[in-house]
């Protein structure tokens, strides 16, 4: 028994003397793991949850930018009505309602543990199970760019497709964002008593179309299947707004001709590819137009993920990645985690963008 404490204290020891690399995180209410950041390095908490290995002096960082020109949005709002709602959450408490596909997904099960100001995405604890290597866009406006308690529901799921009858996903049993909104209203859109959010202190979040445009952007009637697939997208939208909602962010499709595997096709490809998303993304502007002018109340802005991505893929040596190209699982040493997605640089822009986009309201 004494030599088993002793193996075990050894571990533990070369954990915590273990170096962070940059970007790393170091410390934390229930991390555990090493805290000791590489030379040139400094841990820098974020919140009382999350500190990460950076380069400067030590400081604590409330709110988060780019250093980099804003990412371009698109605001969207209509008169408002005040429709206050009593609340029994703390003072500053906040939520994120999520949906979207592997690029956001977290694993989060709704009749299982909710979120909570320890662990604000609920379950699985943070990160959460990610196509990211680690936290993705929505685990970091949780735990580090948020500036209150922001409690978030994520409802995303790999793979997902708006409406599997419009795009079939790659299995039958993945939840499109039809299902995921059934989800939504089957359980929070009741503003229940364990998440009473209101129209003020709650943002709604979706990315969605990767799936959309990459199983579909070859076929033969894809100019038909696109505008179908962004109606639906708003009419599930009226179903959260009708719920209660009001603000919103839309993440656009990014180039995701970048990606490893679309790389590794034609050119051809790439560029029809391209064209698609192009005519998803204009289609997303002029519809949420209409969207906002047929609803009060509503703000709703568009984040462009085209210069988060790019702003990677053409400097990817200053985001520790030795060129655009390579992936590693663990989500830090290379742009993309896998050939399909990617890892947490690219994921710290797009949630940059978000801040910048709601820096002042949400965050």
């Amino acid at each position: 028994m004494a030599l088993r404490s002793f193996w075990v204290v050894s571990l533990l020891a070369t954990a915590a003397s273990a170096q962070v690399p940059m970007y790393g995180q170091c410390g934390g209410i229930g991390f555990t793991g090493a805290t000791n950041c590489a030379s040139g390095l400094v841990c820098t908490s974020f919140n009382a949850y999350y500190s990460q290995c950076l380069q400067g002096t030590s400081s604590t960082v409330t709110t988060l930018s780019t250093s980099k020109a804003p990412t371009p949005t698109t605001t969207f709002k209509t008169s408002t009505t005040s429709t206050a709602t009593p609340s029994s959450a703390p003072i500053g408490t906040k939520y994120l309602i999520t949906f979207g596909d592997s690029y956001s997904q977290t694993g989060f099960d709704i009749n299982g543990n909710k979120p909570s100001a320890s662990n604000p995405i609920g379950n699985p604890a943070l990160p959460g199970y990610t196509a990211a290597g680690g936290l993705n866009w929505v685990g970091m406006l949780a735990s580090q760019l948020n500036t209150s308690t922001l409690l978030t529901y994520n409802f995303a799921y790999g793979g997902a497709t708006t409406d599997s009858n419009l795009v079939k996903p790659y299995d039958p049993s993945v939840k499109s964002f039809v299902d995921q909104v059934g989800q939504f209203s089957s359980s929070l859109a009741s503003h229940p008593s364990y998440a009473p959010w209101t129209a003020a202190n709650t943002l709604v979040g979706v990315w969605i179309g990767v799936n959309d445009v990459g199983n579909s952007y070859y076929l033969s009637n894809v100019d038909e299947v696109i505008p179908s697939v962004i109606a639906k997208y708003f009419q599930l939208l009226q179903i959260i707004y009708d719920a209660g909602a009001r603000n919103f962010v839309l993440l656009s499709v990014p180039p995701i001709q970048y990606t490893p595997l679309m790389l590794g096709q034609e050119q051809s490809a790439r560029d029809l590819e391209a064209t698609v998303i192009a005519k998803y993304n204009q289609l997303v502007v002029s519809s949420l137009a209409n969207f906002t002018a047929a609803n009060t109340g509503v703000t709703a802005k568009i984040v462009d993920t085209t210069k988060p991505f790019m702003t990677a893929v053409e400097n990817p040596t200053a985001y520790g990645s030795p060129d655009a190209t390579c992936y590693n699982a663990d989500g830090k040493s290379c742009l993309w985690f896998n050939d399909y997605h990617p890892g947490y640089s690219i994921n710290k822009l797009v949630a940059q963008a978000v801040v910048s986009a709601w820096k002042g309201s949400f965050f």
